[in-house]
């Protein structure tokens, strides 16, 4: 308790300084009777991430479902606040500073015990046991980022890997290898070619921060790590961000970064504009999650498309993770203000079970994404070639864990920062003082 704790008051100190800037929600749950109706109006407020121009799966799917709940619930007034996922971050964070969190939102697995330690958000536990369908529904693995010493602290909207490398298949035949390179070194032969043709090799779009560390960093640190390795970092048992594994790890970043694998914007575009150079067929691969099969399916030009295929970061040499292994895992989940009671938290609940339930699921995969929970009924002739090959690959593969969802915010504010100086080669941040740095906000957290 006393570590949670800690982690709350650096959570006011920082969000305090944001109140002004960030604006408030007030949370209180309340209602009106609806004018001239007599009917009660409930008012809820929600607050996601769920872009209207988005053609990621999962925020279309989400669109169309709150269009639908409010058309079937019209005296639920939802006041609604949409952000990108980097502004979105900081807003909870500083609603719960105020303890003024919305009714429903998305929330983190990394912020789910210090939500629930503290009193901000409602266990799911007993909503779920109460509609056994709905709790089936869910893909088993799904809770285990929510789980909080049985606690569970929202309802899962994917469950997809990280980390997926999309990758330009002519592109690569282009310089010699017909499928994607199975090793550390044969990618870096690759990257170095790409180089020499006047093609950007990795095209990344890391001004939000995270892309370097979920997408890149949280899978190929596992190559050199291995699973227990995190494990006891994560359960602090002894493993040290400064040990040897994940200086590699680091390094190899560092390695990317010297020989120009990068985008030179690559700390100015975030990581839907990182997918436009791969588009044009300026840059051979990206690096992203499940959720961005749809957007490429949609937005990529036909012939780029037709050669776009899903692929893992290769192994390393000497590493002690397994090769056929991607990070992965829920990442958000919607959670209920612990406020709430009556007719507003039964609206908020059916607003819930809609947004993460079958329907969602069913939906999303004709869209080509996955969702938290099983898509059981919907037309397999939509799914597209690319969708069934993710769905394959992320069958084959065990997940490994993503940082940003196990670790405190704290420690990944000082990963991500450092992660994008490490990414610039004139920067002078080596492997070595990033691992210290990270181990420093290790162990103040």
């Amino acid at each position: 308790m006393k570590r949670t704790y800690k982690m709350l008051s650096a959570v006011l100190i920082g969000a305090s300084m944001l109140l002004s800037a960030c604006g408030g929600n007030n949370a209180a749950p309340s209602g009106n009777a609806a004018a001239g109706s007599g009917e009660k109006t409930i008012e809820l407020t929600l607050t996601n991430s769920w872009s209207s121009t988005s053609t990621q799966a999962v925020d279309v799917v989400r669109r169309k479902l709150i269009d639908e709940y409010k058309a079937e619930n019209p005296n639920v007034k939802i006041s609604e606040e949409t952000l990108d996922n980097a502004s979105l971050k900081t807003k909870i964070k500083t609603l719960a500073a105020g303890n003024n969190l919305p009714d429903v939102f998305m929330l983190l697995g990394s912020d789910a015990r210090m939500f629930l330690d503290n009193g901000l958000i409602m266990p799911l536990n007993d909503i779920l046991d109460e509609d056994k369908e709905w709790k089936d529904g869910f893909i088993p693995a799904a809770f285990n980022d929510f789980d909080v010493d049985g606690q569970i602290a929202g309802a899962p909207i994917q469950m997809t890997s990280t980390s997926f490398v999309y990758y330009n298949a002519e592109i690569f035949k282009n310089v010699g290898y017909e499928t994607f390179p199975a090793t550390w070194d044969e990618l870096i032969d690759a990257l170095a070619k790409f180089k020499e043709m006047g093609i950007t090799p990795i095209s990344m779009g890391n001004k939000d921060q995270w892309v370097a560390g979920s997408s890149l960093l949280s899978a190929l640190g596992d190559r050199f790590t291995g699973t227990d390795w995190f494990n006891s970092i994560r359960d602090r048992q002894g493993a040290s961000f400064t040990d040897q594994p994940f200086i590699d790890a680091l390094t190899a970043i560092k390695q990317l970064s010297d020989m120009g694998a990068f985008n030179s914007d690559i700390n100015s575009i975030d990581h839907t504009q990182q997918r436009t150079a791969f588009y044009n067929g300026q840059a051979a691969m990206f690096l992203e999650g499940g959720w961005a099969v749809s957007s490429v399916v949609n937005d990529a030009p036909k012939e780029v498309l037709d050669n776009t295929h899903l692929a893992l970061l290769p192994s390393v040499n000497g590493g002690a993770g397994e090769a056929w292994a991607t990070a992965g895992g829920s990442g958000w989940a919607i959670a209920l203000n612990s406020n709430l009671e009556g007719e507003e938290l039964e609206a908020a609940v059916k607003l819930v079970k809609l947004l993460s339930g079958e329907k969602a699921a069913n939906m999303s995969a004709e869209l080509g994404d996955s969702s938290g929970s099983i898509a059981t009924d919907y037309d397999k002739s939509k799914s597209t070639p690319l969708f069934l090959e993710y769905l394959d690959l992320l069958e084959k593969s065990k997940m490994t864990p993503v940082y940003d969802i196990h670790l405190a915010p704290s420690i990944i504010q000082v990963m991500n920062k450092g992660l994008q100086e490490l990414l610039i080669p004139s920067s002078g941040k080596t492997p070595e003082k990033l691992a210290e740095e990270i181990q420093e906000a290790y162990e103040n957290s």
